[in-house]
C-alpha cells in the first residue's frame, strides 16, 4: 500500500503579495518611528531654549533693573558711580578729554582679592562694549568677534547698583546690604556693598564640548560679578561692615573691587549672539525756551561716537546748540540655541535681531533649533535730566 505525502506551502504569487504588504507596513511603522523622533527632537529642543528663556533672560532682566540703584544722579559715560559701566580712567569717551574725573569708575581698582588689593585699571574689555569698539588681550575679558551670526559682533553689558540688603549676585556670591558700624563712638549707618557684574559670551573650550558640537563654534552668556564700597573707610570700618563667617563680604581696601575679571558663571549656554541697544533721551537746547527731548536708540559703539562728535562741535565752538544725554533703557537680544540638532532635517538660518534680518555664520551649523529673545529694560533708577550740559572735557 502507498501513501501519499501532500505537501502545502505559499505560491510565488502569495508569497510576492506576503513580501509587499510586509514591506509596507515595515515602511508605515519606520514612518511612524522617524515622525515620532524627529517630534521628539522638536519638542525637547524647544523645551531647552524656553528654559534659557525663564531662567536666564529672566535673571538678567532683574539685575538690570537693579542698576544705577543708590549710584549716580543721571546715567552716561561722563557720570561718575554710574550704573551703566561705560567708561574708566583708562578708557575715556574722548582722547582730548581734558577733566579725566569725568568718567564711570572714577579712580576705582580692579584686581582685589578676599586677602589684598589690586591695582589694575578697569580697561576696555571690562567695559559696555559693541561692534568694532578697543577690547582686551586678557583672557577673560569680552570679545567682539564671539558670534555666530554673519556680519554681526558681540557686545558686553556692564551694569553696577548698590545692594538694598544681603542679596547674592550673578556668581552666587553673597553681598553685605546696609549695614551700621561704630565710627567714633556712634553707631552710623553704611549703605551696601557695590555689585558690578558684566554679561559677556565666552567661546567654549574644545574639550567641554559635547559630540554634537565638536566642529562648530559654540559660546555661552557667562556673568562675572565684583564688590566693592564707594566710601572711604577705614581699615578698622572695612572689617566692621562684613558679615560674619562670610568670606565673599570681605574687603580689604575701599574703592577697590574684588572678584572682578575672571570667566564668571553660565547664565545663557549654547548662545550664538548677544547685543545691546541703548535708549537715550538725548535733549538737545538751543535756549532756555527752545528745548528738543528725544529718545534714540544707540548701539554702545554709536553712543560713544555720537558723544565725541557733540563734543567737538562744542569744544570747538561751532555748535550752537547744547546737547545733554542719559541713557534711560537698555534693549538685550539674545540668539538661543538648543543642546541637540533636529532629527533629519534643518532649523532656520535667518533670524529678525533689533528689526533686521541677519543669517547664521559659516562657523556653525543649521541644524538645530534657534530663537532669539528680546527684552526692552527701563532703568527705573535712572533719572531722565532735562536741563544740564555735558561736562566741559
Amino acid at each position: 500500500m502507498k501513501i501519499k505525502h501532500t505537501q502545502n506551502g505559499f505560491s510565488l504569487i502569495e508569497l510576492m503579495i506576503a513580501l509587499t504588504l510586509g514591506l509596507l507596513i515595515s515602511a508605515a511603522v519606520m514612518q511612524v518611528y522617524l515622525t515620532s523622533i524627529k517630534t521628539s527632537s522638536v519638542q525637547s529642543g524647544g523645551t531647552n531654549i524656553l528654559e534659557a528663556s525663564i531662567f536666564g533672560i529672566q535673571n538678567i532682566e532683574k539685575s538690570v533693573r537693579l542698576s544705577n540703584l543708590g549710584m549716580a544722579d543721571t546715567n552716561n559715560p561722563f557720570t561718575p558711580l554710574a550704573g551703566l559701566v561705560m567708561t574708566s580712567d583708562s578708557s575715556l569717551v574722548s582722547d582730548t578729554q581734558t577733566d579725566t574725573s569725568k568718567n564711570n569708575m572714577n579712580g576705582i581698582k580692579m584686581g582685589g582679592t578676599k586677602s589684598s588689593a589690586g591695582g589694575a585699571d578697569i580697561t576696555d574689555g571690562y567695559l559696555t562694549r559693541s561692534g568694532n569698539q578697543s577690547t582686551s588681550s586678557d583672557n577673560n575679558a569680552w570679545k567682539a568677534e564671539n558670534s555666530n551670526v554673519a556680519g554681526l559682533k558681540s557686545s558686553q553689558l556692564t551694569i553696577q547698583y548698590e545692594a538694598p540688603q544681603n542679596m547674592y549676585d550673578c556668581e552666587g556670591s553673597l553681598v553685605r546690604g546696609p549695614v551700621e558700624i561704630d565710627r567714633s563712638g556712634r553707631l552710623t549707618m553704611i549703605p551696601g556693598q557695590v555689585v558690578i557684574e558684566r554679561y559677556f559670551l565666552s567661546e567654549v573650550a574644545q574639550n567641554n564640548k559635547s559630540n554634537y558640537e565638536s566642529n562648530i563654534k559654540s559660546y555661552e552668556l557667562r556673568c562675572d560679578a565684583g564688590r566693592y564700597v564707594k566710601e572711604d573707610l577705614t581699615v578698622a570700618e572695612l572689617d566692621a561692615q562684613k558679615i560674619k563667617d562670610e568670606d565673599s563680604t570681605i574687603l580689604v581696601a575701599a574703592r577697590n573691587i574684588r572678584d572682578f575679571g575672571d570667566i564668571g558663571e553660565v547664565v545663557i549656554p549654547r548662545a550664538d549672539y548677544f547685543g545691546i541697544s541703548l535708549g537715550v533721551e538725548v535733549v538737545e537746547s538751543t535756549s532756555p525756551s527752545n528745548v528738543s527731548v528725544s529718545l534714540r536708540y544707540f548701539t554702545p559703539e554709536e553712543y560713544m561716537s555720537f558723544l565725541k562728535t557733540v563734543e567737538q562741535a562744542e569744544s570747538s565752538g561751532s555748535a550752537s546748540t547744547t546737547t545733554t544725554t542719559d541713557v534711560i533703557s537698555v534693549k538685550l537680544s539674545v540668539l538661543v540655541r538648543a543642546d541637540r540638532p533636529l532629527t533629519g532635517e534643518d532649523g532656520a538660518t535667518k533670524f529678525i535681531v533689533f528689526g533686521e534680518e541677519e543669517e547664521l555664520s559659516s562657523d556653525t551649523s543649521s541644524a538645530f533649533i534657534r530663537r532669539v529673545y528680546e527684552s526692552n529694560i527701563m532703568l527705573r533708577n535712572s533719572r531722565a535730566i532735562k536741563e544740564s550740559s555735558i561736562p566741559n572735557i
